[in-house]
């Protein structure tokens, strides 16, 4: 069953803004999105959320870090404890609705199709931004670098950045649902960068802030002042 990313259903009453190009370049063909939390990542580990971080110089050196030097995490290290059963509760509950949404629809599509058959773009065709806000406080004020993909919020590509979003998965808040809150990085880039292919992958290194910036792509519960933005390199 597909159902539609972040932008709002189509029947939404919100005019469009004419100024911003909206359109993403084309998803290029048979491309697979890199799980980040099984890849190798640089023959360190990322840290855990329920490792002591509240004195991260010490705790740098016990990584095997230099002073200075980055810490290396994984998506999941930005998921307090509950996080992702608290997630798997309302994805649970928000289908649960939904199909019985759609089996008390009177109309030919709901009486022609199985809920497993939802037609793209139709009414049914949407999931909201599920998830929490919550964080991992320790994690405020750290230097870090975790892969991702990047989401502006506008595809012209001549056009500098000053903002934009970084996710775990390639086509989240494009062609697919936004991941939760915590899984989301609201990304200040100072000065503004031009961001290369969408679809490919990258590691971002910058100051973590625990923040909650809101966007129509989807809403964040992390901030980052970016340092660095390079190509992840396939192993």
């Amino acid at each position: 069953m597909a159902m539609a990313g972040c932008n709002p259903p189509q029947n939404s009453q919100s005019p469009p803004d004419a100024t911003i190009d909206r359109q993403p370049p084309p998803l290029p063909e048979n491309a697979v999105t890199v799980d980040f939390n099984a890849a190798a990542d640089e023959g360190t580990n990322s840290v855990s959320a329920e490792q002591d971080k509240t004195e991260p110089q010490q705790a740098s050196a016990a990584w095997g870090l230099e002073p200075g030097e980055a810490i290396p995490l994984k998506w999941e290290d930005l998921m307090p404890e509950g996080a992702e059963e608290e997630l798997a509760r309302q994805e649970a509950e928000f289908f649960r609705m939904l199909e019985q949404r759609y089996a008390a629809s009177a109309t030919s599509l709901a009486e022609a199709q199985t809920f497993d058959e939802i037609q793209e773009g139709s009414a049914f065709d949407y999931m909201p931004q599920l998830g929490t806000f919550d964080v991992v406080d320790d994690l405020d004020g750290q230097l870090i670098r975790i892969p991702g993909y990047v989401v502006p919020f506008d595809f012209n590509e001549s056009r500098r950045q000053g903002e934009f979003l970084f996710v775990p998965y390639m086509g989240a808040c494009i062609h697919t649902p936004p991941p939760p809150p915590n899984q989301i990085i609201f990304v200040r880039a100072d000065p503004a960068i031009r961001l290369g292919d969408i679809w490919s992958p990258y590691w971002l290194e910058g100051t973590l802030t625990t923040e909650v910036t809101h966007s129509e792509p989807g809403d964040a519960a992390y901030a980052v002042s970016l340092s660095k933005l390079e190509s992840y390199e396939y192993r």
